[in-house]
């Protein structure tokens, strides 16, 4: 994993240019510990910073560069040693092996087309000399971050809005919708950011840019419900399926020349994995965080059914139990490293902290909720649709949609506490809803994953990893695993639940029903019978703790007015509200976070 910027540009050349991406590379020297690199011609120039995973030789080194084309490029392809064989048999020859190498001879060999041969999570620039063309793409599920900016004197791009800060070009203003849209969802709606003027490239795009013609954005990865076909196949043939390519998704997706682990919550999501790769990694180390007990609202965590998993497994394990003395030193270092404002991401730093001074990559459970309905979204659009016809009529009058019903499921502040707070803005557009032709559960699970999962999830996950040089992979996010999921009857997914299990256990749910059949015969007697406690941060109890005087003095009437994101009044108000207990902790930890990135990442 890495660190990506670059700069096309008419007027900023030469000496400019490479002052400018030494700036962008330093600010995100934590991407990439192991080296960097510059490469500046005529009007393009190209930066790197280096997490060494795969060739930890200089051949892997970028900006890598041949036969006019030179490629940057932050992620793993887990398919290049296929790719790089079709390409030998070809006559194509290379000179370490690197999954860098492969993807830019695959440039080379198909051009644009490359995208269409590459399965992985990535974002990427080639700045093809030939043509004069520079050629960027981000990874269909949007695991990797591509940033970038628009301006008078050019286009300029990175992995990290930190980056393009430093570079002097782009501006500081922020964009007044998308705070709005931050207070309600927690996050931002890509393809938007916090600040005028800087968007992500969305998943499964590529751009192209050359001077004198528009940008050109084109979508190569669409979802799709159908990519596969499963009719015919019985329930023991779709477990088996499942846990074929399970096992054929890891197997690629750990390879690395660099110490390799998981994250270990507890749930079915990361106990599976963590068993299906403890039967080919015997030196498997996990971790999990945990949170300290005794406080006045106490913590739920899995840390130990997590425990007894890895005990089960025969791995090492380590807990890390965050006490409210880590999150008030670190707290700076959080809204710094997490480098956008986001109402989550704590979890995410602590437990990358722990196991980045053991490994450099690390397997996470993340998209198991997404793929095989284990969220209560799932659940709740089923019974949204399956109404009464008497509750869909009110429903009509009340203009009740399926987009706005799912939209309600998950809110940092309602309608009229963000307009008090962010006045003169509206409420943002529904989230996406890429697959509205399907049933129900795979149109849930596009409304996620282009949604909650890309914008909240997947660049907390990043950042939170990378502010600490640790490589984090999601197995369940694979493409051809998604088109698996996409094409399961949804009683593959969810089913009856037993109404003599204990009360939260997945027995009693009925979720995750192909996960769990895949897993049980690896997990410990009575794993589907115990009751799942979920995952809840104490933060409730550090804001009327330790962080106090932090919040207090974050959101007071003066900071509050001389910053101008919220209205000084209504700030007070949640703040209020808060300790006298009437609104959940969510409000005033994202007030205060927004701020403290403020101070962290905008002013520095």
């Amino acid at each position: 994993m890495c660190g990506i910027a670059g700069i096309l540009s008419k007027t900023i050349v030469g000496d400019s240019c490479r002052t400018a991406l030494i700036q962008m590379t330093d600010a995100m020297s934590h991407r990439g510990p192991n080296g960097s690199g510059i490469h500046v011609e005529n009007h393009c120039g190209l930066g790197h910073t280096r997490l060494a995973v795969i060739d930890t030789s200089m051949a892997g080194a970028q900006p890598m560069m041949r036969d006019g084309v030179t490629l940057v490029y932050n992620g793993e392809l887990y398919n290049f040693q296929e790719e790089k064989k079709f390409l030998e048999a070809e006559g194509f020859s290379f000179l370490g092996h690197s999954d860098a190498e492969v993807l830019l001879t695959l440039y080379l060999r198909y051009g644009e087309g490359c995208v269409q041969h590459i399965q992985g999570m990535y974002a990427f620039a080639i700045w093809d000399s030939c043509e004069q063309k520079l050629f960027c793409a981000r990874d269909p599920l949007g695991i990797k971050p591509f940033l970038y900016a628009e301006t008078s004197e050019g286009f300029i791009f990175s992995s990290e809005l930190k980056a393009l800060l430093a570079s002097g070009l782009v501006n500081k203003d922020i964009d007044r919708a998308s705070l709005r849209a931050l207070l309600e969802h927690g996050s931002i709606p890509q393809p938007d950011s916090i600040l005028q003027g800087v968007k992500w490239l969305l998943p499964g795009f590529t751009l192209k840019l050359q001077h004198g013609k528009p940008p050109v954005l084109n979508c190569f990865r669409p979802f799709l419900v159908g990519a596969i076909d499963l009719t015919g196949e019985d329930w023991p043939s779709l477990v088996k399926h499942g846990e074929s390519l399970l096992g054929s998704v890891l197997r690629h997706q750990t390879v690395a020349d660099v110490p390799l682990g998981a994250f270990l919550s507890g749930g079915i999501d990361s106990s599976l994995l963590v068993a299906l790769m403890a039967r080919e990694h015997h030196d498997l180390r996990a971790f999990s965080v945990g949170f300290e007990g005794g406080l006045e609202t106490d913590s739920e965590d899995e840390t130990n059914d997590a425990e007894m998993v890895a005990r089960h497994l025969g791995i090492n394990y380590t807990r890390i139990i965050v006490q409210q003395r880590d999150i008030y030193e670190n707290l700076r270092a959080i809204a710094r490293g997490l480098d956008h404002p986001t109402v989550d991401g704590v979890n995410s730093w602590f437990v990358a902290k722990a196991a980045s001074q053991e490994l450099t990559v690390a397997i996470s459970g993340t998209g198991g909720d997404e793929l095989f309905a284990g969220y209560p979204w799932f659940g709740a659009m089923q019974e949204f649709v399956q109404r009464p016809w008497k509750e869909r009529m009110i429903g009509y009058y009340r203009k009740e949609t399926f987009n706005s019903t799912f939209d309600a499921q998950y809110r940092i502040f309602d309608v009229l506490a963000a307009s008090a707070l962010c006045p003169r803005t509206r409420s943002p557009a529904p989230r996406p809803d890429p697959l509205n032709q399907a049933g129900t559960f795979s149109r849930v699970t596009g409304m996620l994953l282009s949604g909650y999962t890309r914008d909240q999830l997947l660049a907390d996950i990043d950042t939170a990893a990378m502010s600490h040089g640790l490589e984090v992979r999601v197995p369940l996010l694979d493409e051809n695993l998604l088109d698996f999921a996409l094409a399961l009857p949804e009683t593959a997914k969810m089913t009856s639940g037993n109404p003599l299990a204990p009360h939260g256990s997945y027995a009693a749910s009925g979720t995750k029903r192909l996960l769990l059949e895949i897993g049980l015969p690896l997990l410990p007697n009575g794993f589907a019978y115990r009751a799942k406690k979920g995952f809840t941060l104490p933060i409730d109890s550090w804001l009327r703790g330790m962080l106090l005087p932090i919040m207090k003095d974050i959101l007071s009437t003066e900071t509050t007015a001389k910053r101008g994101f919220f209205e000084p009044v209504a700030v007070q108000q949640v703040l209020y509200a808060f300790l006298a207990g009437k609104v959940h902790w969510t409000r005033p930890w994202l007030l205060m976070m927004t701020e403290l990135w403020a101070q962290e990442v905008l002013d520095a």
